[in-house]
């Protein structure tokens, strides 16, 4: 009997092409096509033609070409969130044909609070994305870090770092969040229990030390005026203390839009400026791994890069 007998054949089959699905692949992780192209060995002419075929065969435009920069269409980060783990599925089919398996789980390296608040719910899609892999989460304090550009804090393969924008190594094994915004949260009972609907005067919560922080956006005196510079109710060490005090109630605190927007969608903490009012942070979360390091690495980066993408347009 053949080996084949059972298998299902289609001989109209027709599939995307592979390396415009690897060229869309390294364009989303740097979100720039010179990167994209440094990366995998090929002119900027060429990582461009294998995007538009792959725009042909879906019959929609992928990426929108600004300027400067590129941004993802609908279609785009459909395919954004599928691109990754299929390459990851393919990248371990050495793995899965003869029977190999990985020597230590892939390790993810986090603060507390980023696991806490963002991460944590999302860990069961992540892991249904990349099922060849056990995933080891390691948390560490608010400083893991030595702030040299490029270096991996620890024995992870992974690492995800809330960093001064210009302290970006803008190296290939890197790639950035999206921005975020910095503004004032409470839990709502707490916020209507002013009668006069003053929430300024609200008790204010901190994290770190008093002259601790970058950017004024973290700074009460920059929201208050003068009456931001009384002392806070309390101070705690790192965000995810102070945030899981405001959301019982116990005062006002600033917070990052990634770590807030499950709890504001889900009306556990309520926003108190208007939109416009809220102020860009001077940090950005970055996913960076080892120059070493093979496919599996940047394949995660991207999901979870898509997977916050996401979390910020809701």
């Amino acid at each position: 009997m053949s080996p084949f007998h059972g298998l299902t054949t289609n001989p109209m089959r027709r599939l995307p092409p592979f390396p415009g699905l690897v060229a869309f692949d390294a364009v989303l992780r740097h979100m720039s096509v010179t990167r994209a192209a440094a990366e995998l060995g090929l002119t900027q002419s060429a990582v461009s033609h294998r995007l538009r075929a792959l725009e042909e065969y879906f019959g929609v435009p992928l990426l929108e070409r600004l300027n400067p920069g590129l941004r993802l269409t609908p279609p785009g980060e459909r395919l954004a969130r599928d691109v990754a783990p299929l390459l990851q599925t393919l990248a371990g089919l050495r793995e899965t044909v003869s029977g190999e398996r990985a020597a230590r789980p892939f390790r993810i390296g986090v603060s507390s609070a980023l696991l806490a608040w963002w991460l944590s719910p999302r860990l069961p899609d992540l892991a249904a994305a990349f099922p060849a892999l056990t995933i080891e989460v390691t948390t560490w304090e608010s400083r893991p870090w030595d702030g040299t550009p490029g270096s991996m804090p620890g024995e992870v393969d992974l690492a995800l770092l809330w960093l001064p924008r210009e302290t970006q190594s803008g190296c290939r094994c890197e790639t950035p969040f999206p921005a975020e915004s910095v503004f004032p949260v409470a839990a709502p009972l707490l916020r209507r229990s002013r009668q006069d609907g003053d929430w300024r005067r609200l008790p204010l919560l901190a994290k770190g030390q008093a002259a601790d922080g970058i950017g004024n956006e973290w700074s009460w005196a920059t929201w208050l005026g003068d009456d931001g510079r009384r002392p806070p109710a309390l101070r705690f060490r790192d965000i995810g203390g102070a945030l899981q005090a405001a959301q019982e109630g116990v005062g006002i605190v600033l917070a990052r839009s990634l770590f807030v927007a499950d709890a504001l969608r889900r009306r556990r903490l309520t926003r108190l400026v208007r939109r416009g009012e809220m102020r860009p942070s001077s940090k950005i979360q970055v996913a960076r791994w080892s120059d070493r390091a093979d496919t599996v690495a940047p394949a995660m980066a991207a999901w979870l890069v898509a997977a916050a993408k996401t979390t910020l347009e809701r």
